[in-house]
């Protein structure tokens, strides 16, 4: 066996001649009793994190001996604890013994935190953590890691610096234990309060408990309390730490997570499959503005053939249809005037935020010339030449739009349609580049069955054809290439009165009601794969320098699958044919440009997000997304898992946050979800256009009063959320 310079190092760290071996094995570990090192075969693993973790398991071979096993036999719960506390107190004594280990230490921490190996990137509050968590987190990575302490709270960080022998470790475990446990049990019933307080909705059937656990009951989970607490009486101190506790997930989550990554990096048995996303495509998957406006009736030609369609039928009432038609204009020219406050009030914020950002990179430089206002202080100053400020040339800035035309956008798709309008004429009115491309499933099929079902034929058999020659070849390609489509509603290089025309099919709910142009699925990551592999053309074209790319949605999009042929899939496990047993599979994606390497995954909602990731990283763009929502417990529950698959804290909690954020703002801000801000916006009030004050001649003074507070409530909730897009894309 090879023998590393490391391996020699562990030796001389210790002070006595370890066993060092280098073995298959999951973690690093020292056996106290037969004095062995091993050391795992790691797979991309990083000098500082291999020198770290050798040296916190030699700080094990110094400080640790066998009196500390005997606390985690006789109370299995406390084992996370006294681990965090126990690699606090001797990763200190080992830096205190070998003080330029210090640095060392702290360079492959901060590798494990950007390498997210404590688990806490999903983590949208890291007060919502254990405090045992907290202070993991605290003494590996320090005041960077972001974790704040209460007062009541410091008293364990303090007893946790000062702890020298095991015996104190032992004893702190089992304080924080109990301290965690208690506030478990006040979140607990303060939940079940709550929940029973707002009622109304889905809140009086479930209680979403920790992402660990399953959905009960309140009232199983309330008798199974009182049953615990009488247990806990009866029995004593030692009955905190029995298993009448189990349903309390009160284990450190940042040292399982970590363990769990060391173990994936050195698991022998795990298979790396690497793939890549089929750039094929059959047809052009964009439906450009021109060809929507020439293929579909207008406004007027459509309500007109529905009458002449329908007028021979004795039931059909021509005076309604013709009422019902001119409710819709009406609304239409009402929303034009309405937007165009919204839009005028965009400009001023993007341009106060475009010149604040140009005054903050502005520098001072001299321009060779005397000032002789300042010649009278030669003798005192040497700075006597005229200064100019130099303002640093505007970035060009650029839009994409991705909006989801699925069946379930149905019922708020009117007002999502106004809100991308208001941003498309926001774009128009400053002079940027932009592009609305709403994802469809059904344009191609419908459009072109029954009138030209020779090119529906002739796309699938290149489809075909295309996907055996990649069979053939083994590849791992994800097949992104499905019936989907991009409307171009629009675009900057349309004309004012292409414009208008478009917005007025949309906005009189004409344009959906016709062939090829219906709602069905959601190819959300079909979309966002054509836009990772072209909206770079689009950039170099318009010469943009900042770009913002949009997405509004209400849910999750499609799943992508490998291309059918291949013998692999995206599972989570695949059958060891060695080992007789199911083992881990992972699956990557390599970036050609950026050359990082993503973790895909098999969900919609996973890839939703590594594809995000893969286009602002690939390209340096501004990512937002507005994720419409429906506001009660079961919505925001299912809002969450989409836009957060990896999250594990409390999503009862999150909830809770978030329908305090509706009530306050109108809106909810969703921190880590692929986009670098995502606004969750309550289907109830999707617009964000601004009302005007209405107060009639004969208005009582609490109407007026009713009537201003409505007023002023809409204006300041617009505002903060357009506030807010603004600061993001200027």
């Amino acid at each position: 066996m090879e023998i590393k310079a490391t391996d020699i190092s562990a030796r001389l760290l210790a002070t006595e001649n370890l066993s060092v071996v280098r073995a298959n094995a999951q973690t690093a570990s020292f056996d106290i009793v037969s004095r062995v090192l091993t050391i795992p075969l790691w797979k991309n693993m990083t000098p500082e994190i291999e020198d770290m973790l050798i040296a916190h398991e030699v700080g094990h071979a110094l400080y640790t001996g066998m009196e500390y096993m005997e606390p985690i036999k006789e109370f299995p719960k406390l084992k996370s604890y006294m681990n965090v506390l126990e690699d606090v107190r001797i990763e200190k004594l080992i830096k205190r013994t070998y003080p330029g280990l210090r640095k060392r230490m702290s360079d492959g921490y901060k590798q494990l935190i950007d390498r997210d190996f404590f688990g806490i990137k999903q983590i949208q509050n890291l007060d919502e953590l254990l405090l045992i968590d907290k202070i993991n987190l605290y003494y590996k990575v320090g005041l960077t890691s972001g974790v704040k302490f209460t007062p009541e709270e410091k008293v364990f960080v303090d007893r946790a610096e000062r702890t020298e022998t095991i015996d104190e470790v032992v004893q702190l475990a089992k304080a924080i234990y109990e301290y965690s446990l208690k506030k478990h049990k006040e979140e607990k019933e303060s939940l079940s309060t709550n929940d029973l307080e707002i009622g109304g909705d889905d809140d009086d059937e479930y209680v979403f408990m920790d992402a660990d656990t399953d959905y009960e009951l309140i009232e199983r989970n309330s008798s199974e309390e009182d049953e615990s607490d009488a247990s806990l009486k009866k029995q004593g101190n030692k009955s905190e730490y029995s298993e009448t506790e189990s349903e309390d997930n009160l284990e450190s989550k940042t040292d399982s997570a970590m363990q769990r990554k060391l173990e994936d990096l050195a698991d022998q048995d795990t298979r790396y499959t690497y793939w890549k996303f089929d750039k094929f495509y059959a047809r052009d998957v964009v439906v450009g503005y021109k060809t929507i406006l020439e293929e579909t009736l207008t406004d007027i030609q459509y309500h007109e053939n529905y009458v002449s369609e329908y007028s021979n039928y004795g039931n059909f009432d021509s005076k309604f249809y013709h009422k019902r038609v001119q409710e819709k204009l009406d609304n239409y020219n009402k929303f034009v005037a309405e937007t165009t406050r919204t839009v005028n009030y965009l400009i001023k914020e993007f341009e106060m935020k475009k010149s604040a950002q140009l005054y903050k990179r502005a520098r001072i430089a001299k321009t060779g010339a005397l000032n002789l206002n300042k010649l009278y202080a030669y003798k005192l100053r040497e700075d006597l030449f005229k200064q100019v400020t130099i303002l640093p040339q505007g970035k060009n800035h650029g839009m994409i739009m991705l909006l989801d035309w699925s069946a379930s956008m149905q019922k708020v798709l009117h007002d999502t349609l106004e809100q991308v309008i208001s941003l498309a004429t926001f774009c128009k009115r400053i002079g940027i580049p932009y592009r609305v491309l709403a994802f469809s499933s059904c344009h191609f099929e419908d459009k072109y069955r029954r009138t030209n079902s020779a090119k529906i034929n002739e796309t699938y058999n290149r489809i075909k054809e295309h996907m055996e020659e990649l069979a053939k070849s083994k590849q791992f390609v994800i097949n992104s290439n499905t019936n989907f489509s991009l409307l171009e509603f629009f675009s900057s290089e349309m004309t004012t009165t292409e414009f208008n025309s478009m917005s007025r099919r949309l906005l009189t709910g004409t344009l959906v009601k016709q062939e090829g142009y219906g709602l069905n699925s959601t190819p959300l990551n079909e979309a966002l794969v054509w836009v990772y592999h072209n909206i770079g053309d689009y950039i170099k074209k318009n010469n943009i320098e900042k770009t913002s790319l949009i997405t509004l949605t209400d849910g999750e999009g499609n799943t992508l699958y490998a291309i059918p042929g291949i013998d692999a899939n995206l599972s989570a496990r695949y059958w060891n044919s060695n080992a007789q047993r199911w083992c881990p599979s992972r699956h990557l994606i390599k970036d050609e440009v950026t050359q990082k390497t993503y973790n895909i995954g098999g969900t919609n909602a996973q890839q939703t997000l590594v594809l995000l990731n893969m286009i602002k990283d690939r390209y340096n763009i501004r990512t937002v997304g507005f994720h419409i929502v429906d506001n009660d417990r079961r919505a925001l529950h299912w809002a969450g898992s989409s836009n957060l698959p990896m999250y594990e804290g409390n999503m009862s909690l999150l909830i809770d946050d978030w329908k305090k954020q509706f009530r306050n703002n109108g809106f909810a801000l969703v921190n880590n979800a692929g986009r670098d801000e995502l606004y969750m916006i309550p289907s109830s009030s999707t617009k964000i256009v601004e009302k005007i004050l209405e107060v009639s001649s004969d208005s009582t003074a609490r109407s007026i009063a009713k009537s201003f507070g409505n007023y002023m409530s809409n204006k300041r909730t617009s505002r903060i959320l357009l506030n807010r897009f603004i600061s993001v894309v200027a």
